[in-house]
This record gives C-alpha cells, structure tokens and sequence, in this order.
C-alpha cells in the first residue's frame, strides 16, 4: 500500500464516519431528548445524510482521484451477468428464509426488492466498503484480513444507530449485528 493509498483510506474513514457520526449522533441526542420523534422530516433527513456517509465519501475519493463516477460504477472487468445471477440467488434465498411466502408474484417482485434493497436498504453504503474500502485494504491484506477489517468497520459504523430512539436496529442485539456484518462481508468480498 502506497502513501497515497494510505491518504486515501484515512480520508474516506474520517469522511465516512465524520458525516455519519455527527449527524447519527446529533439524530441520537434530539430522539432520546424528546426534541424530535425518528418520524419526523428533520429527524428522517438526519437518518438518511447519516447513511449516505459512505456514498458522500466515495464520491470526494473519485473526485480526488480523478476518477469518473461512470469507469467507477461499470469499468470493472469480468462478466457483469454472473453477479446479477448471484444476486438474484441470493434474493432467492434471503425470500425462502424469510417469513415471507414464496410464490408466483413474489418472484416476479424480486428484481424490484434488490433495486429497492441497493437504493434505499443500504446498498449505496456499498460504494463506499466495497467500492473504495475493500481495494485500497485488498493491496495490503489477504482476503481473509481485509474482509474482517471491512466488516469491523462496517459493523462499528452502524453503532450509533441503537441509541436513536425508535430506529429499527434495536430490536436487535448489536454484537449479533456485528457479527452479521462480519459474515457478510466475507460474501460481499466475493461478489466485488
């Protein structure tokens, strides 16, 4: 890993969790001081900057770096169409394991639920671990070392989210989340 590569990886972090810390944080303190309920348009606003963190910081890296959003997004070499096939798979399986009942419309709704799922279900938080995060880390680590480390960071991103009031996460214990984050990354890091 080069020095810039280094610049790099420290700036996206400190981006990254500079704009998701702050506003989650700011979200935290009005929700648990009875400001703000989580519905509200300030508070849904805070929620989602929050979450566009890593997005936001992916977008600074390709401007840093003079690299076009376009060659980002769809330079990538290989065959595009396995990763589509492996995704819907994977949708598949996600709707099996569900409570959800499998049946002749639900597939047809698939396509559907993974664009609805990158957009607005944390997919665009991709661009950033797996867009910029995983490169840079794969240039000094093995597979195995940069997917633990993306996960950690992934996992420890999300912290802030059990202590605003209200938001989903929470009826979830973090440490199982944390683990989660930590599997799925390993997936994840096969899929980019």
């Amino acid at each position: 890993m080069t020095e810039i590569d280094k610049r790099n990886l420290k700036n996206y972090l400190y981006i990254t969790f500079g704009i998701t810390y702050i506003t989650w944080g700011l979200l935290a303190i009005i929700t648990q001081s009875h400001i703000l309920g989580l519905e509200t348009i300030i508070a849904r606003s805070l929620h989602i900057v929050g979450a566009l963190g890593p997005a936001i910081a992916s977008g600074f890296y390709l401007k840093r770096n003079n690299i076009k959003f376009q060659h980002f997004l769809f330079g990538k070499k290989g065959n595009s169409s396995i990763y589509f096939i492996i995704h819907l798979l994977a949708i598949l399986i996600l709707f099996s394991v569900s409570s959800l009942e499998l049946n002749e419309l639900s597939i047809y709704l698939m396509p559907l639920f993974f664009i609805q799922l990158l957009f607005f279900g944390g997919g665009h938080e991709e661009l950033g671990w797996r867009g910029i995060l995983q490169p840079l880390l794969d240039k000094k680590y093995t597979y195995w070392k940069s997917n633990l480390i993306v996960g950690s960071i992934w996992g420890i991103w999300h912290l802030p989210l059990w202590f605003i009031v209200g938001e989903s996460h929470q009826g979830f214990p973090f440490i199982l989340f944390f683990i989660y984050t930590l599997f799925l990354s390993f997936v994840l890091g096969l899929l980019y």
